[in-house]
């Protein structure tokens, strides 16, 4: 926001480039007086003067003329506000009467009643000052099939000859740009009633350096002064955003610094010293703490955190005490005390987030979730920091230094989307805390080679590919539910997963699709309000988008980022523990699975596994099969019933409406009573204890996991040893096992008879409707080097037999590191066994096994009959000999609907610059496809 009448949404013209602007920055294109049509010798700020000092008293006649009662043929006072105050305005701003020609424009055989067009191409659309700019006005041109802002942004997305315009009633004048790649609206919007009536000159200023004719002269379109900015907009936050990874780096740095420093946290320093207090769970509570400041950052920057009913006294006592822009003022004018009360503050708003009560003086309404609970930040204890080191972090996060341009710019946390929230979590990944608890407390955040990030194969996806696979796997699914009967009830139904979320970036762009469409059928126009946007896509996160992550981190700056998205000024934030949920998508059965018992293959000699045992175990596995077989030891499979029981449960919770903190705690509460209840309790042991049969240790003094183990503990009648249970929930625990019918009962569904799944495979019916992702591309192998990294940097460094060398010394010399490193070998070897000899992955659970491949093929099983997978994977997964097998099977299905190649030369991925990726979308087996589309080594230059 530009003092409050100037407002750029959605990054279109960010603040910083109207700084710049308006400092005539010689190194922004278009800022010389020529550019504006002036003599070299003239000054622009005369000829701005000279404008202002004509179109003052014209407002003020406009002002007072709407005042008075219009004439019947001119209620909306179209032609009073075009003649008196419109027509004066563009002649100031140097659109010559002659050029600026009158009737509709046709795209496409279909017609934009536009009440101008400027040189024929720039749409000027002119309205009366009581018509408004968001909603649908009967009986008036242009304005009344859709809303004026509407009409003139579906002109400049579909339009090619179009790329920016105008839509003004003499009150507000937004500039528009083709928005059709945007998952938000964007504009740069002057309050012009405002302006005028609080005489800011500078804010008109701003209005006639970026609204002058100049600005949207170009043949073609793409070459005008306004592109030009966009570009260079676009160019400066692709470096903010390297640098705000950085910032949020030091941020953590300082806050992890100053609690450990303050001399009133002893306790802290204690916990930490004597290890009551993990490292790890230091560095989260400090991220958490982050999460908390970012979420208020960008919220208050969108006016969405203070409640709308309270008064403006009491909001004004927020901003003026209590919020993160006041931090963030102070922090940019002082280096702060060695007092705590800045920090305290903080925790009243924390704590009135939190609180069913929250704080009516200051103007908030309580928000409640994870993010607000007391137990958030539980870590930190009572803990305070000072305000130095507080006030250091806040810098940290708002200011970063554009290196190239040797400036240091503000973060424009208005417009913060998901894509900078991606490069945090990628950036965060990489990182360890490194702590002093010595005289002198000490905290450092380090990365090292083969730190979380690359061990993972996560790597952030640009927006661009996101949006086009968008457009091939989830968009048949929209319009399909648009065709019926019930378009908003269906497309509220849809469900939508990413089963390696991350932050949440495919997650958010396919709530925005959705929502874009609901809205729009709801107001039946196509570039629907933003309240109705607002609330729309709020109803599609709480209802439509599911998210599984293995790193707990991610998970939370999921909710972060959908909570982002889905705020309502004075609502509390969406539950989303039963849509968004940490686990392994990989290590998990199926009812099938199940169903057909533990196979013998679970029984293996790998690492660290006795050899005898194995075959002990291995033994007596095929006989308790066997008698099953034979009828002598049944299992009257409960699976269905309970299936049934948590479905309804699941149905539960949707019932409630979370707009109220009373609907909130009844969803959460029901969430906990369900997960807490007989039939998921045994279901999920039964099920983990699958899984564990083939991850479990097998030596003489471990418990034996095996088929009847299963069975026991999915009946309702005898049990097991307490031990077994204990080995079952350790192995849960490290290997975080994940079973989609149990997570999500309320999308798999198990039939009474296995053998009427549409699901054959997996022995369940229904599914998701899209899948969506780009999960990690890694080999399921031991990496020795990236091992010892940052334990042994020394044996990182040495290659060969000589680091086995070194490693072998370790028993001697180090038996923990050594141990740990057995322990990681065989951790690796069993999540490799398991992927090969589960039966889970049949046609990519082969070879050298990549994860990408076997969640491509956990994602085609993870859809409905109906649904559609959207994934971007190597290229290798139609031409490598291990996945072909998956490959041909979707091709003789007619499933496989679309396979785009790229090679990585723009390094779109930072991996290895031949490394070619593809664009990969499948649809369920009753959408088969008649002609799939292929496309190879496609120029990135010629776009996606």
């Amino acid at each position: 926001m530009i003092n409050g009448a100037v407002v750029s949404r959605g990054g279109l013209l960010p603040r910083e480039i109207l700084d710049r602007l308006n400092a005539r920055d010689s190194d922004l294109p278009g800022t010389a007086p020529t550019d504006y049509g002036l003599v070299a010798s003239e000054r622009i700020a005369d000829a701005v003067n000279r404008s202002w000092n004509r179109l003052v008293p014209l407002w003020a006649e406009l002002a007072r003329s709407l005042q008075a009662t219009l004439p019947a043929n001119d209620r909306h006072a179209t032609t009073l506000t075009r003649n008196r105050w419109l027509r004066p305005l563009f002649e100031e701003l140097g659109f010559a009467r002659s050029e600026l020609t009158s009737g509709e424009l046709t795209v496409e055989d279909r017609s934009y009643p536009v009440s101008h067009c400027w040189s024929g191409s720039v749409p000027v659309h002119q309205l009366g000052a009581e018509v408004p700019l968001d909603r649908r006005t009967p009986g008036v041109p242009g304005a009344a099939a859709k809303s004026p802002h509407g009409l003139v942004q579906e002109l400049l997305n579909r339009s090619p000859a179009h790329l920016w315009g105008i839509v003004t009633n003499g009150r507000m004048l937004r500039v528009l740009r083709d928005n059709v790649s945007l998952t938000r609206q964007a504009y740069l919007e002057f309050d012009l009633e405002r302006i005028f009536s609080d005489n800011s000159y500078s804010d008109f200023t701003a209005l006639w350096l970026c609204c002058h004719s100049t600005r949207f002269a170009g043949d073609p379109p793409s070459s005008c002064l306004l592109e030009q900015w966009n570009t260079e907009a676009a160019r400066a936050g692709t470096r903010a955003l390297d640098r705000l990874r950085d910032g949020v780096e030091r941020a953590i740095t300082e806050l992890g610094t100053g609690f450990l420093a303050h001399r009133a946290n002893a306790d802290l320093r204690r916990r930490l010293r004597d290890g009551e207090l993990a490292a790890d769970d230091y560095l989260r509570a400090l991220l958490r703490t982050v999460y908390r400041l970012l979420f208020l950052l960008v919220t208050e920057s969108r006016d969405l955190l203070l409640n709308p009913k309270a008064s403006e006294a009491a909001q004004d006592r927020y901003r003026r005490f209590y919020s993160v822009e006041r931090l963030r003022t102070l922090a940019g004018k002082q280096r702060g005390s060695p007092h705590s009360d800045l920090w305290e503050q903080h925790r009243v708003v924390a704590r009135a987030l939190g609180d069913e009560a929250g704080a009516p003086a200051i103007g908030i309404a309580p928000l409640g979730g994870d993010l607000w609970s007391p137990g958030f930040v539980a870590a930190l204890g009572d803990s305070v920091i000072d305000n130095r080191h507080l006030l250091a972090a806040v810098r940290a996060l708002c200011l970063v230094r554009d290196r190239e341009a040797r400036v240091t710019r503000p973060v424009d946390y208005r417009n913060l989307g998901v894509e900078e929230l991606g490069s945090i979590y990628e950036s965060l990944l990489e990182l360890h805390a490194e702590i002093g608890t010595g005289p002198q407390p000490s905290f450092n955040l380090a990365a090292a080679a083969g730190s979380e990030r690359k061990t993972t194969g996560s790597y952030y996806t640009p927006s661009s590919l996101i949006e086009r696979l968008l457009d091939s796997a989830l968009d048949p699914v929209i319009e399909e539910a648009e065709a019926t009967d019930n378009p908003k009830a269906a497309l509220l139904a849809l469900r939508v997963l990413d089963p390696a979320c991350g932050s949440g970036h495919f997650l958010i762009a396919a709530a925005h699709r959705i929502a874009n469409r609901l809205a729009a059928v709801r107001s039946e126009d196509d570039e629907p309000d933003p309240d109705t946007l607002r609330h729309a896509l709020r109803e599609v996160i709480g209802h439509c988008v599911y998210g599984i992550d293995k790193n707990p981190m991610a998970v939370e700056l999921c909710k972060v980022s959908l909570w982002l998205e889905a705020m309502e000024p004075g609502r509390p934030l969406n539950f989303l523990d039963h849509h968004v949920v940490c686990g392994n998508s990989l290590l998990g059965t199926t009812p099938k699975l199940l169903a057909d018992g533990v196979p013998n293959e679970a029984f293996k000699a790998l690492t660290g596994n006795d050899k005898e045992r194995v075959k002990a175990l291995r033994k007596a596995n095929r006989a308790e099969r066997s008698r099953r077989d034979q009828g002598m030891f049944t299992w009257n499979s409960p699976q269905a019933s309970y299936s049934a029981e948590l479905r309804d449960g699941f149905a539960d919770i949707d019932a409630f409406d979370d707009d109220t903190l009373f609907g909130q705690a009844a969803k959460e509460q029901r969430y906990q009573k369900l997960q807490d209840s007989e039939a998921a309790q045994r279901s999920k042991l039964a099920a983990d204890a699958w899984c564990a049969a083939f991850v479990a240790p097998k030596t003489a003094d471990s418990p034996a996991i095996t088929d009847r183990t299963v069975r026991i503990l999915a009946g309702e009648s005898d049990s097991v040893d307490d031990g077994v249970v204990e080995e079952i929930n350790r192995l849960t625990d490290e290997y975080q096992f994940l079973h989609l019918h149990l997570t999500f009962p309320d999308i798999f569904t198990v039939p009474e008879n296995l053998d009427d799944a549409h699901n054959e495979q997996c022995g369940w019916s229904g599914g998701f409707d899209c899948v969506l992702g780009n999960p990690p591309w890694d080999k399921v192998e031991f990496k020795e080097q990236e091992f010892f990294a940052v334990i042994s940097p020394d044996i990182a460094a040495t290659a060969g037999a000589k680091r086995k060398a070194l490693i072998r010394q370790l028993a001697v010399t180090d038996p923990t590191i050594y141990n740990d490193y057995c322990n990681e070998l065989h951790y690796v070897d069993n999540i490799r066994d398991f992927l090969a000899s589960s039966g889970k992955f049949p046609l990519c659970g082969r070879g050298r096994i990549n994860t990408y491949a076997v969640f491509a093929e956990l994602m085609y099983n993870m859809i409905s009959i109906y649904g559609q997978v959207g994934i971007i994977v190597p290229t290798g997964i139609a031409t490598d000999d291990t996945t072909k097998h998956f490959f041909n099977d979707i091709v003789e299905r007619s499933t496989l609907v679309s396979l785009f190649d790229f090679e990585n030369r723009q390094k779109i991925f930072d991996i290895d610059s031949r490394m070619r990726f593809a664009l990969l979308t499948i649809s369920g087996d009753e959408r088969p496809v008649d002609e799939a589309q292929f496309i190879f080594f496609r120029p990135q230059n010629r776009g996606l």
